[in-house]
This record gives structure tokens, C-alpha cells and sequence, in this order.
């Protein structure tokens, strides 16, 4: 796992090496931040400064302790997440992180339980966790990972001490970005991502810019030239949670050039095909598809089985009525 500390989490890694320092550091710490901002690698850090031998406010590399979270074989640090991505952290896994909890260090010194998709623990596993983070065992740190608090146990949030790093402004990730990837990144990427930097950088390397541009380009030929609906259904039934996001925020950002705003327009780079849209589709329309869209993208999240390609045909058919 790597752990570093990036530099829009310098702020909060500097309170946390005072809490450290002070041997103030909470039994549980819950750090909330977006899906692609680097809290796991933060998290690391932590994880990897508590169970140094040597160091006390940062690893010190070379210790047995450091060389084995390095090589992801440390026996004192558990890491418990889903079993794989979208799915809920069990309850099997936090019954078996609180008994590594109450286990001897077998470094004999500290022992740090890592809980990623915090907030997507089911209410048994919420539960089986709060037990322990209640009546803490000695030498034992919980981090806990979320993307929101909202929804977590509030019982569970109420035992931890709560860090919520601010993102960077959207010009020093942009700027981020494309030192990492040695080329100039349109700010539209950035604003699609949230402003999470590491989530922007895999945008790109992942060839997702490729895809919401054709996603855009059908989506505007379709409903101005009333032309493409079998492409464009084809392409959203391929990149199906992602390209409705991505026609979310597109048509978010037409009621906004309907309404006269150019506030928060994510698609910034794209203002012409944004005016071809608000000229083409009446605002009513456009809001009405909008809200028939987000309640399309409950259901497919919700029941899997459904027939993707025909709820989605019959959504686009809709802007034609």
C-alpha cells in the first residue's frame, strides 16, 4: 500500500504529527474526503508512522516494522475493505478486524485496523464495529475511511475523531495533473472528477476523456439533429453508470446556459455544444429529462437485472415527444 502524504493533505497530516508528537492521537480516526483525493495513501502514512519503531511524527523507512508495511506483510496492521468495488463491507470482515483489535502485537507495540468504504458498512456490520470503537482495546488505532459521513452510523461517527481534508483549488490540481501526465488536461476533466486530483489523472490514463467526449458528441447530435439514437443508447449501455453521470451534469450545465448563469458550468470546455443543446431542447424538457434521468439511475443501481438498453432507448425517445 503506498503511503505518502500529497501536497493539498500537507495542512492535515501537520495536525496530525502534532496529535502524534503529543501522543494525543484518537483510538479512531475517521477521515471523510472523495473518492480519488489520496486518503488511502494519507491513511497509510499514518498507519505506517504509528507502528515505526523509531519514528514518532513520521516513518522512519529502514525500521523491520517500516520494511514490512512497505512489502504489505506487516502482521500488526489489518486492512478491511469490500470484497470488491460497489459491494458493502461484511460483517464477517469487522468481526475479524475486532478480533485482530484484541490479539497481542506480535512486533509487541502497536496495532492499527484500517476500515475503508466505512460508510458503506451494512447496519450489522456498523454495529459489530461501534462495540469496539465503545470499549477500545489498549495499544489499537482504528482509521476509518468514508466519502460521506451522511451515510454512516451516526453512533459510529460519534466514537471518532473526524478529519475532512479540503481539496485543492481547481487550478492547482489542474496544474497537478499535468505535471503528472506531462500534458495540458482540459479544467472540464477536473470539474467532472469533483476536484479530486488522483481521480482526474485516472481519468485521463484510463481513456475516459476518449469516452465522455464520444458520449457528448452522440448526446448533442442526437438531440439536435434527431439523429443516432441507436449509437448513442449503444454507447450508454457500455459506459452505463459513468455516461449517465456524465449526461447529468451536461444537462445541469444547459438549464444553467438556459438560465443565464455561467456558475459551477462543469463542462466548460464544451460551451458551444452546451448553447446547441439550451437552443434546441425547451427548458422544461430539459428539466423534466434531467429529474426522469437521476430517478433512471436509482433504479438500474437498484435492481441490476432490469434491461438497461431498452429503460435507456425509451429515456431518450422522451426528448422527441
Amino acid at each position: 500500500m503506498q503511503a505518502n502524504v500529497y501536497p493539498w493533505h500537507g495542512e492535515l497530516w501537520g495536525n496530525w504529527q502534532q496529535l502524534l508528537g503529543q501522543d494525543r492521537l484518537h483510538h479512531a480516526v475517521l477521515l471523510s474526503a472523495p473518492k480519488g483525493s489520496g486518503k488511502l495513501a494519507l491513511a497509510a502514512m499514518l498507519a505506517k508512522t504509528v507502528l515505526c519503531k523509531n519514528g514518532v511524527v513520521e516513518p522512519c523507512g529502514v525500521c523491520h516494522s517500516c520494511k514490512l508495511f512497505d512489502a504489505d506483510t506487516h502482521p500488526d496492521f489489518h486492512w478491511l475493505k469490500p470484497e470488491s468495488e460497489g459491494k458493502q463491507l461484511g460483517v464477517d470482515a469487522v468481526r475479524a478486524g475486532n478480533q485482530y483489535a484484541w490479539e497481542t502485537s506480535q512486533l509487541g507495540g502497536e496495532r492499527v485496523i484500517l476500515v475503508q468504504n466505512a460508510d458503506r458498512m451494512g447496519e450489522a456490520a456498523a454495529n459489530a464495529l461501534l462495540k469496539t470503537l465503545e470499549e477500545p482495546p489498549s495499544h489499537c488505532h482504528f482509521i476509518l475511511l468514508s466519502e460521506s459521513i451522511d451515510n454512516m452510523l451516526p453512533t459510529v461517527v460519534s466514537r471518532c475523531n473526524k478529519w475532512k481534508p479540503k481539496l485543492p483549488e481547481e487550478s492547482i490540481v489542474k496544474r497537478w495533473v499535468e505535471g503528472e501526465l506531462f500534458d495540458s488536461v482540459p479544467l472540464q476533466v477536473i470539474r467532472i472528477n469533483r476536484g479530486a486530483p488522483l481521480a482526474a489523472k485516472a481519468f485521463i490514463e484510463e481513456g475516459s476523456a476518449v469516452k465522455h467526449q464520444a458520449v457528448v458528441d452522440a448526446f448533442v447530435a442526437f438531440v439536435t439533429n434527431r439523429q443516432g439514437l441507436f449509437t448513442l443508447t449503444d454507447l450508454l449501455t457500455k459506459f452505463q453508470r459513468e455516461g449517465l453521470n456524465w449526461l447529468s451534469f451536461l444537462l445541469l450545465d444547459v438549464v444553467k446556459t438556459q438560465q443565464g448563469s455561467q456558475e459551477a458550468i462543469v463542462h466548460c470546455d464544451a460551451l458551444t455544444s452546451l448553447q446547441q443543446i439550451a437552443k434546441t431542447v425547451p427548458l422544461a424538457k430539459v428539466m423534466s429529462q434531467l429529474m426522469a434521468l437521476n430517478r433512471l439511475k436509482a433504479e438500474l443501481a437498484k435492481h441490476t437485472g432490469l434491461n438497461s438498453e431498452l429503460l435507456l432507448s425509451r429515456w431518450l425517445s422522451a426528448f422527441n415527444e
